[in-house]
């Protein structure tokens, strides 16, 4: 837990799960997952989250699918006070109360799988026909809950994902999601300075299909653009175009873009520090962040390339 300076006109309209103090035990609540439908949940909460406070909490839980399903979407209701909520596919142990932990630890190291990333208050998403994720029976997940309380009185943090799926059983055929996440760390704001990456090139995964983008910045941001590109230096199609870094895409692409293995995307981000100490990049929601991902097809796993270096590929 970390406690934080007071932050003049920031509120992170963003929410999920997550804090220390006292709470009601978390759980996963479980649907019947014999008829399909939207039954099962992934929960948490309330939590107390004091004023002045970040933190980040974990907890892993059983879905309670009882067979294997196939997600086919899911929604998200969250609460006020938090930066992200993933969902990650875990063989960890069960682990009811919230402990801390780092960001996007097993989605760095590739020891978890996500498929939920919720950076918005409310979140619907549904993949196109086709395409889903198998949730294997008896899942264990691990929810991750990113908060931050910059206001001056306590809140009670707390978050659902409820998931859309089909039982393995009867789903017609389809071809597996996977998360591709490019980023850089290459990030150094001067104090009370306005600075940009400038364009920067991710090729894709040669034989895969993007379907969707988000993007992922922090307080500072001021706008992340994604370009589709033939190749390096190439601004062809606009995807995305976000100058609000509270309100990031969560967009489906119509079309998909294909890549080939020389194409990929062009993203650029900018920030304007407002503060008198220089930012960089960090885990905390008062460092930065430069990020851009989305669901693609056929899954080869997580794509997690940071500057430039994948951790699929060479």
């Amino acid at each position: 837990m970390r406690s934080l300076p007071w932050v003049p006109g920031f509120f992170v309209v963003a929410a999920a799960l997550g804090a220390c103090g006292g709470h009601d035990a978390p759980s996963a609540a479980a649907g019947d997952a014999g008829d399909g439908g939207t039954g099962l949940q992934a929960s948490i909460g309330p939590i107390d989250v004091p004023a002045g406070v970040e933190t980040t909490q974990c907890i892993v839980v059983p879905l309670g699918n009882t067979e294997d399903v196939v997600m086919n979407g899911y929604s998200a209701s969250l609460s006020e006070g938090s930066h992200h909520l993933i969902v990650y596919l875990t063989t960890a142990a069960e682990q009811d109360d919230p402990v801390n932990c780092s960001p996007f630890t097993g989605l760095v190291a590739g020891t978890d799988m996500p498929i939920v990333f919720v950076n918005e208050k409310t979140e619907t998403w549904a993949f196109p026909s086709g395409v889903g994720i198998t949730i294997p029976a008896n899942q264990m997940v691990k929810v991750e809950g990113h908060y931050i309380n910059s206001t001056a009185s306590d809140l009670q943090g707390q978050g659902t994902v409820t998931f859309d799926y089909t039982p393995a059983s009867s789903a017609p055929p389809f071809q597996p999601a996977g998360f591709d996440f490019y980023g850089t760390t290459n990030i150094n704001i001067p104090p009370n300075a306005s600075v940009s990456t400038g364009p920067l090139y991710q090729a894709g995964i040669a034989g895969t299909h993007l379907i969707s983008i988000t993007t992922h910045q922090h307080r500072l941001g001021t706008g992340i653009q994604v370009w589709e590109s033939s190749q390096p230096g190439d601004q062809g199609t606009q995807i995305a175009n976000d100058m609000d870094w509270s309100t990031p895409s969560w967009t489906l692409l119509d079309p998909q873009f294909d890549f080939d293995g020389a194409n990929g995307l062009t993203y650029q981000c900018s920030w304007t520090n407002t503060t008198d100490v220089a930012v960089s990049f960090g885990e905390s929601a008062l460092d930065e962040m430069c990020f851009v991902g989305g669901y693609y097809y056929p899954s080869q796993g997580m794509d997690l390339c940071l500057n430039q270096k994948c951790r699929l590929r060479p």
